[in-house]
Parts: C-alpha cells; structure tokens; sequence
C-alpha cells in the first residue's frame, strides 16, 4: 500500500526536478511567467485600487450635496470620469492578460514537453522550433476551445449563484448544483492543462479530441495521479495569494513597499506555474506510457491459434 501511495506523487517529484534538466530556458520561462502576475497586480495597485477609493468617497458625498448645486455636478463629472478611465484599463488589463498568458501557457508547456523529451533547447532556439504553424496549430485551437469553455462555465456558475442568492436557500437543489457545478469546473481546469499538453505533445490531437484524450486519460488510465494533480494545483494558488493582499493592504501606507511585495508574489506565482505546467506535461506522458503498457499487455493476450493447428 505504501508502494502504490508513493507512485501517486513520483510525477511530481519528476516535475520538481524537470526544470533543473535544462535552466537556461526555465530561468527565462519562470520569468515570463511572472511577468504577468506583476503587471495585472500593479496595475490593480497604481491604478484601479486608487480610482475605485476616489469613486467610492465621490459617492459617499453625494447624499449630503444639494442635487441642484454645481458641486454635486461636478461629483457626477468626476465620477463618470473615473468610470471611464476604470472601464478603459480593466479592458486594456483584460487584453493584455489574456494575450500574455496564451503565449507565456505555449511556451512553458513545450518547454516542459521537449525537455522532458531529452532536448535542450535556449529560449531563441525553442521560439524558433515553435515558429511554425504546424506546431502551434494544436496548442492554439485548444487553448482557444479552453479558454472560450471558461468563459461559458463561469458565467454559468454566476448566473445559478444569482438564482442561488436571490432565492435566499443556500441548501437547495439549486444551491447543490452549483457546487457540484464549482467542483467540476476545478476539475476542468486541470483537465484543460493536460489538453494543452496532449496538443503540445503530439499533433494530432487538439481541441476538443485533445480535453477528450486527457478525459480518457484521467478517469481510465491514471485516475488517482489525476486527482492528485487537480488537488495540487488548487492548493499551490491559496499559498501564494495571500501575499497579495497583503500587498493591497500595504499599497495605502507605501506604494514601494507593496511593488515589493507584488514582485515577490509574481515570482512565486510564475514558480507555481512553471511546476503545475511541468507536472501535467509529465503527467500526459507517464500516461501514455501506461496506456500503451495495458494495450500491448492486452495484445499478448490473444491467442494466435497456432497451438491447436
């Protein structure tokens, strides 16, 4: 039993000591991978925090201003300009995000996967091998196909918490839906890294034939290192995300202090990134070997007949 409990973790193990095999690329990597923590939180911190606390105060002196004084237009032209200067970086921010994270994903996933194949690419040379179409047609049309699931998902949830919410009966049939709807979009998620990395991986698969090859490969091949993978990357975030708001908090008192911080954050969340990635990539392949172990066990079985000739 000690045996089996340990073979549940040794992908892990392999993750953790993958990007050791070739750290002239997974120092870039990590570091592109933070890159994006750092500007959506410090964009959050410079920008957003300030103006939602103007907006906030604005409307606080609104009922005690006469509506037909020039100072309560004047409020009412400040916070309409706050609103579009908000609504402006929150789109920009999005934008930016999403493009940033779609390529830094693609990168850090065939990083993991070509050195856990044995090459040993730089960061120029991996660009290079990735460069063409070919390549990334796979990862693109899945994390495409993701990414869009995500978005329908999550505005599922919000619209079944809304009912949820408005019908004031958190245990109900609806208020169980909703968590087993929760439960299984963590479970999606995790099931999307493995997609991606199957797309990465080998070609042929991409889309939804790739989320249906790690489907196959999660709940028939490997299911117990599967729920290991979906527990651990859910765990990792709520040790690093608390560092952020306390950057938040220290962002009222000293806006150095809390850039401080938010690097440390964005690092340790890049560093989180680079393991999880790394550990669903060793995971699609662990699998596949398995899957082809059982079918070629499976093979040996048929007897050929020539005993009875």
């Amino acid at each position: 039993m000690a045996a089996k409990t340990t073979s549940c973790f040794t992908f892990l193990k392999e993750a953790l000591v993958l990007p050791t095999r070739n750290p002239k690329l997974f120092t870039p990597v990590l570091l592109l991978l933070a890159i994006t923590p750092f500007l959506t939180s410090s964009v959050q911190v410079m920008f957003v925090q300030p103006l939602t606390s103007d907006m906030s105060s604005l409307l606080l002196e609104m009922p005690n201003t006469d509506p037909s004084s020039p100072e309560y237009a004047k409020i009412l032209e400040e916070i309409k300009r706050d609103a579009v200067k908000l609504v402006l970086i929150v789109t920009a921010e999005l934008v930016v995000t999403l493009a940033l994270a779609f390529v830094n994903q693609i990168i850090a996933f065939f990083a993991a996967s070509t050195t856990y194949s044995g090459d040993r690419y730089t960061l120029a040379e991996l660009i290079r091998e990735i460069g063409k179409w070919s390549a990334l047609r796979g990862p693109f049309v899945t994390v495409a196909v993701v990414t869009a699931l995500d978005f329908a998902w999550m505005a599922a949830l919000g619209a079944l918490l809304s009912v949820v919410m408005r019908g004031g009966r958190v245990l109900s049939a609806q208020g169980l839906v909703f968590v087993l709807g929760f439960l299984a979009f963590l479970y999606f998620t995790v099931l999307a890294l493995v997609g991606v990395a199957a797309s990465v991986a080998d070609e042929e698969y991409r889309g939804v034939r790739a989320l249906r090859q790690a489907w196959r490969l999660m709940t028939r091949v490997r299911r117990k290192e599967g729920l290991v993978l979906v527990v651990v990357a859910h765990l990792l975030p709520t040790v690093v995300t608390p560092l952020y708001g306390v950057a938040l908090f220290y962002a009222k008192k000293s806006v150095a202090v809390a850039l401080c911080m938010l690097a440390v954050y964005a690092f340790l969340a890049g560093a989180q990134q680079v393991f999880y990635m790394g550990a669903a990539t060793v995971y699609y392949y662990e699998a596949m070997e398995s899957k082809e172990a059982v079918s070629n066990r499976g093979y040996a079985k048929i007897p050929s007949g020539e005993g009875n000739v």
